[in-house]
């Protein structure tokens, strides 16, 4: 058994719920096929592969934090009665998340009215959270009161960055008008309206055109016409 204690690498940081690597080596073993070897995460076990090669043995497994701490690594190594062992701090950290519960996907506002689009992201550092409009790229404001528009509608991307990784969620924005109803009413009431005044237009025109049509007939009169004069009167006048 060497003095020399076993060679373990680990990474110094790592994300909640992903597995990654330990590997463990030691030199200077005789017979190191008999050499015990073993790895632990904090209290838990790890299911370690264990391969030796002359004089050396390697032990290799995956690991993986279940929550954001600060967690030892332990390699021991045990052979004819001696130990050799190793111990690593690993700190566990989330990479940005986005909080699902408090960012709903799909959002239903009605026009010029207030709202607070309430996103909000978890890291430590504290990441950088936006919501960004496909295509326009308008960034609307995240957690504080702002005033809704109908041209507010479409898809945004919130993402949460920081000097660890990125989280994007994708939010559905639909701005209704405020009345619709009462719109389509008016519309209807002015509608009819136009059309009453329209037929009311027509039936003036015609009517005067149809009076313009109309001739008055000139009453005959009713007198007789004077008798002409007869000759023998006549000559009797002239006599006189």
């Amino acid at each position: 058994m060497p003095m020399t204690p076993p060679r373990l690498v680990v990474p110094r940081f790592s994300e909640v719920e992903k597995s990654w690597p330990v590997d463990c080596t030691l030199d200077g073993l005789f017979p190191a096929s008999e050499a015990q070897v073993q790895l632990a995460l904090g209290d838990q076990m790890l299911n370690a592969t264990v391969v030796s090669h002359g004089d050396t043995l390697t032990a290799t497994a995956t690991a993986k934090a279940e929550q954001e701490s600060t967690q030892e690594i332990v390699c021991n190594v045990t052979l004819g009665g001696e130990s050799r062992e190793t111990r690593e701090n690993v700190k566990a950290y989330n990479g940005p998340k986005i909080d699902r519960a408090k960012c709903p996907q799909r959002l239903t506002w009605k026009d010029r009215t207030m709202h607070i689009l309430q996103c909000q992201a978890r890291d430590n550092p504290n990441p950088k959270l936006q919501c960004l409009k496909k295509g326009s790229m308008f960034k609307v404001p995240v957690g504080i009161p702002f005033l809704v528009r109908l041209n507010y509608s479409g898809t945004y991307y919130c993402q949460a960055a920081s000097s660890r990784g990125t989280d994007i969620l994708t939010v559905m924005m639909d701005v209704q008008d405020r009345n619709p109803i009462a719109i389509t009413i008016v519309l209807g009431v002015l509608t009819i309206l136009g059309l009453v005044i329209l037929a009311a237009a027509l039936v003036y025109v015609f009517g005067v055109q149809k009076r313009r049509d109309i001739y008055h007939v000139r009453q005959s009169s009713t007198r007789l016409p004077l008798a002409p004069k007869q000759p023998d009167e006549a000559v009797a006048m002239e006599l006189s």
